[in-house]
């Protein structure tokens, strides 16, 4: 009964918040300490926003500034980190509690990534834990906080909803927990997996999150490399 109250409570509770996207094309006002301009929010993606605006080397790495957009829902303020800057744009971290404020049905965004992995453990579903015979390395292709995709050769335990214990390397080590949700087969003999991703150590989820960030940044530069080329090709 408590459960099922709780549940409504957080419904009503969403109910009264704005989505998050509200903010995206609006008018965004960009003050650090020393200096002021105007831009458009271009980008909501996980845990980053970017504003688009022609000072962006007016702002420090590191600075702590604060943003005031203008939105069809009413002018919202809020605090926030440069994170990273490129042509025409900086990227910053969304504030903490900006889920307390918005309605965000976030997905983790997944970036591509070189890296390996190796099987440990298949766990039962007992919750015993077999060890399998040793497994060929398998090839990381994408990650996010909570999920994970890799190839290799091919293996019962890689059914669907099979548990599984990994550890991961992509620059460094962490230890997780998988679900397998996707398979499918490429080759003979190989595969290609989707899953779900549990970080076993929290004090690797830091340095996650970093690659992420990093990862997101560059793909947003490269795309407006990619769309100044265009425009001067254009021209």
């Amino acid at each position: 009964m408590t459960q099922a109250g709780e549940k409504g409570t957080m419904t009503e509770l969403e109910k009264d918040l704005l989505p998050l996207n509200v903010l995206l094309h609006c008018r965004t006002v960009v003050e650090s300490k020393n200096f002021v301009t105007t831009g458009v929010m271009t980008h909501l993606e996980g845990e980053l926003f970017e504003i688009e605006l022609h000072e962006f080397e007016q702002f420090e790495l590191g600075e702590t500034v604060k943003l005031t957009v203008y939105s069809p829902a009413g002018i919202q303020s809020m605090p926030s980190v440069v994170f990273a800057k490129y042509e025409g744009a900086i990227a910053l971290l969304q504030p903490p509690d900006v889920q307390k404020r918005f309605k965000e049905r976030r997905e983790h965004p997944r970036v591509e990534i070189s890296g390996n992995a190796q099987i440990v453990k298949v766990l039962k579903a007992s919750g015993d834990e077999a060890i399998p015979e040793p497994f060929a390395e398998l090839t990381i292709h994408d990650i996010s906080i909570t999920g994970i995709s890799f190839s290799g050769p091919d293996a019962p335990h890689f059914a669907t909803n099979s548990r599984l214990k990994a550890k991961v390397e992509i620059g460094f080590g962490f230890n997780c927990e998988l679900e397998i949700m996707r398979r499918e087969r490429h080759e003979e003999n190989r595969m290609h997996c989707g899953a779900k991703m549990q970080v076993l150590e929290p004090e690797m989820l830091r340095p996650l999150r970093a690659l992420i960030l990093r990862q997101q940044v560059e793909k947003n530069a490269q795309a407006r490399r990619e769309l100044g080329k265009k425009r001067t090709f254009n021209g």
